[in-house]
């Protein structure tokens, strides 16, 4: 293996966390999801290219294009200098065209506001593909400082994971939140974040709970995201002894309500009493000449659980995001204010609908176009020199397998064979990695060893029952192709070797 996929592999694995398989299928193979969308986990290089922005007139100075190697996990300790703190990790460190600490600097006033956007599935192949949705984007690049050759640094490149190692500076083998699933305590497959009922999972600070304890929990932290995933930016909350009630907000994915969990976060006003939702929804639906309750094609607007998806939400995010910072204050004094967001759409609309469709092209002009609101207001709000906002994303997307001449693979299927091998023994499969039950293994006297060779054997002709693949097999694969590149019991991988590998047969 290439060792650049190898040593992100080796950085999103955690003991007694993790699957015990893991997995890498063979390139442009990839595993799919459950519901038959396109998935995103992997340390291939389309999938790990993120950018990384920093901007803020009279803050930050305008590098432009920075093209040396950083990662995710390099925010935090950089976010932390602009605070005037030395905080380095095994994993991230400080970025000078950022923040150099110097006597200048330390006479500079700390930034009242620091804002942090996450496009949520906002790679570079994402963005590429898409070159002139995004201008907003491009001007933060040319008047900051924007890192061009920046990637995740782990795998699984997942939400949760990827968030929580942009908010502590390290990897998951240090903070533990592994990717959606993980393993508790009793080896049951659990969420990450526990459906937003705690975030006991994450093994250390974030960077933003290191700051609001220096300043004894008078500066203002929030989270604005749509899932209880995005919470790794900010930490723990009250669920920490000493920490306090941040504001997080995420969405009920029923009613597209905002909610929280009112033990360990607070729930502010304006999430509460904004409106103006229904007119972005009766504008977007009548905006092709037709009130039908349809965006375009998609017959969803009457769909409460699919009304986030939409660009009309991206507005009401940005306008609730606005809201948020005049009631709360953020920003209002000399007490640095951190505040995170996460923009789902693009992100969700290339599961359902792939990275090349006109959805995803609509909803990254309307999140950049959302950035130029937030951008515009923040000098008013704020002061002018006063603020800085970090534009990032936490993986690219998958193209679809007939583009690049690749295989979905099925992985229902790989769970019934596996358990039709062995027993039932499998709890999970997922893109990177498979949970097992421990005590069905004990049962039926399987290894995790046997079942990584298995899978290190599993053919294309085993996970589909069409009858033209059986027979002529799928882009590059024939029907007797192996589908993994990589199957090995996952406890093995901190003693990989991570040498120099050979060239990588994918970009990245």
């Amino acid at each position: 293996m290439p060792s650049p996929w190898l040593e992100r592999t080796k950085r999103g694995y955690f003991p007694d966390r993790s699957g015990q398989i893991s997995l890498l299928p063979r390139y442009p193979a990839y595993v799919g999801t459950a519901e038959g969308g396109w998935s995103h986990s992997g340390p291939w290089g389309y999938l790990q290219r993120i950018p990384i922005v920093f901007y803020g007139p009279g803050v930050i100075e305008p590098h432009g294009d920075i093209d040396r190697p950083i990662t995710m996990a390099d925010i935090a300790p950089t976010l932390t200098g602009l605070l005037q703190g030395f905080f380095k990790t095994d994993d991230g460190e400080r970025l000078d065209e950022v923040v150099r600490f110097d006597s200048e600097l330390l006479s500079k006033d700390k930034p009242r506001l620091i804002v942090v956007v996450v496009w949520d599935g906002g790679g570079w192949n994402v963005l590429e593909r898409w070159p002139n949705a995004w201008p907003n984007l491009k001007e933060m690049m040319d008047g900051g400082t924007s890192y061009t050759n920046a990637t995740v640094g782990s795998s699984p490149s997942v939400t949760p994971a990827v968030h929580t190692t942009l908010g502590t500076g390290v990897f998951p083998w240090v903070h533990g939140i592994t990717g959606i699933p993980v393993r508790d305590e009793t080896g049951k497959v659990v969420d990450s974040f526990l459906e937003g009922e705690s975030s006991r999972f994450i093994n250390v600070p974030t960077f933003a709970e290191r700051w609001d304890e220096q300043r004894r929990n008078r500066a203002l932290v929030g989270m604005v995201g749509y899932e209880p995933w995005h919470l790794g930016m900010i930490g723990r909350g009250a669920e920490d002894p000493t920490g306090d009630r941040d504001v997080a907000v995420w969405l009920d994915t029923e009613t597209n309500e905002w909610i929280t969990n009112p033990d360990h976060y607070r729930l502010p006003p304006a999430f509460e009493e904004q409106t103006g939702l229904a007119d972005d929804i009766a504008r977007l639906d009548a905006f092709d000449g037709e009130v039908d309750d349809a965006w375009g094609d998609n017959k969803i607007l009457d769909d409460q659980a699919r009304i986030e998806e939409t660009p009309a939400f991206i507005k009401y995010h940005e306008r609730v995001m606005q809201e948020l910072i005049e009631q709360e204050g953020y920003g209002a004094d000399a007490t640095t204010d951190l505040l995170f967001t996460n923009f789902k759409q693009i992100d969700r609309l290339g599961h359902y609908f792939n990275m090349a469709s006109h959805e995803v092209r609509a909803s990254i002009k309307e999140t950049d176009r959302q950035l130029g609101r937030l951008l515009g207001s923040l000098d008013d709000v704020v002061g002018e020199g006063k603020w800085t906002v970090v534009v990032t994303a936490d993986h690219g997307q998958q193209p679809d397998a007939e583009v690049v001449d690749g295989y979905g693979i099925d992985p229902k299927e790989v769970k019934r064979d596996l358990d039709d091998e062995f027993g039932a023994i499998t709890r999970a499969v997922w893109p990177t990695e498979v949970f097992l039950d421990e005590t069905a293994l004990d049962r039926e006297g399987v290894t995790i060893h046997e079942v990584a060779r298995f899978l290190g054997d599993y053919r294309l002709a085993a996970n589909t029952q069409r009858p033209d693949m059986l027979l002529t097999g799928a882009g590059r694969f024939g029907p007797r192709d192996r589908l993994f590149s990589m199957a090995v019991p996952a406890r093995l991988l901190p003693e990989l070797d991570c040498g120099a590998g050979r060239a990588p047969s994918a970009p990245g």
